[in-house]
């Protein structure tokens, strides 16, 4: 697998992951929760906080992090696929873009490991392992085309 098609696969996991979880969400909040899942939303609904001086409940607040997270990792995606298309050297040519979605998506991952149901506990290895594969891969120098050797920070060609 080349590097862009590694980092395609990552950028898609991560829309896939972000619409699915939006889906749920709004599925779940339209669908009749059990009779323990309604009486903890209720005791959510009625739970009020104060957050940078606006009231909210703990419901409202669940489910605006919810989304706003789902929002947030298909929006990293789309705009990993737009960078990838219009300008693939950042991805192909250096390590900057990818070392950053790793620093990004790993994180989540193990927060997923630790809290989440399988599905994006998959999706975030998914995209986890195709950035860090395109990670291990050669880079050419733009100008000479050589292949590129990674020191310390430093580049220099091979």
């Amino acid at each position: 697998m080349r590097s862009k098609h590694a980092c395609a696969v990552g950028a898609w996991s991560l829309v896939v992951t972000g619409v699915v979880h939006a889906i749920v969400v709004a599925a779940g909040s339209a669908a009749t929760p059990s009779s323990g899942e309604q009486a903890a939303r209720r005791t959510m609904a009625a739970t009020h906080v104060t957050v940078a001086g606006t009231d909210r409940t703990l419901w409202q607040l669940f489910t605006g992090f919810s989304l706003a997270m789902a929002l947030f990792i298909a929006g990293l995606g789309a705009l990993n696929l737009l960078v990838l298309r219009r300008a693939p050297h950042l991805f192909l040519d250096g390590r900057a873009a990818l070392v950053l979605n790793l620093g990004i998506v790993l994180p989540a991952l193990v927060l997923a490991a630790l809290l989440f149901p399988p599905p994006p506990i998959v999706l975030l290895g998914v995209s986890c392992a195709a950035f860090g594969y395109a990670l291990t891969r050669d880079r050419r120098d733009a100008d000479t085309g050589r292949s590129v050797t990674w020191t310390r920070g430093s580049r220099r060609c091979s």
